[in-house]
């Protein structure tokens, strides 16, 4: 039988829920991926407009600047979703194996994107390695071996 009583409820929980998600999203300030402007290399001497080739290195630093923060909005999306298949799943021992994997899922790939992080800065504070952590493209100036 369907059960209006229990429906009602469930679709006031994601009535409050969507609203509060909702304002979350609203108040947000925007994100710009650019963290710096450009300048050096990066861009031509002769007009900062105009991008070399070594401007992908400050491209690529830009975008993995961001990595980590999408990983996290990206785990915390996961999390959430799942934990609604939780609450929906009306004791359906499947639906709550399945969202149970979810929430493991994106604790790891959590983890493993900050180790991934934590092992980079560590292997270059031990060895004094600081070019671990920065991309370059050599340019026509630049002398061989780097």
């Amino acid at each position: 039988m369907y059960n209006y009583a229990y429906m009602k409820n469930i679709n006031r929980k994601i009535a409050v829920i969507g609203s509060a998600l909702l304002g979350f999203l609203a108040s947000a300030s925007p994100a710009l991926a650019q963290t710096s402007s450009w300048s050096g290399v990066c861009v031509s001497e002769n007009d900062s407009s105009v991008a070399t080739i070594q401007g992908f290195q400050c491209l690529l630093a830009n975008v993995l600047a961001t990595f980590l923060t999408l990983v996290g909005i990206v785990s915390f999306i996961m999390v959430v979703v799942a934990a609604f298949n939780i609450l929906l799943s009306g004791g359906n021992s499947q639906n709550v194996e399945k969202a149970q994997k979810s929430i493991t899922s994106a604790v790891i790939g959590l983890v493993v994107a900050l180790s991934a992080f934590i092992i980079l800065n560590l292997i270059s504070d031990f060895t004094g390695v600081k070019t671990i952590l920065k991309f370059r493209i050599p340019g026509p100036e630049t002398q061989w071996p780097l």
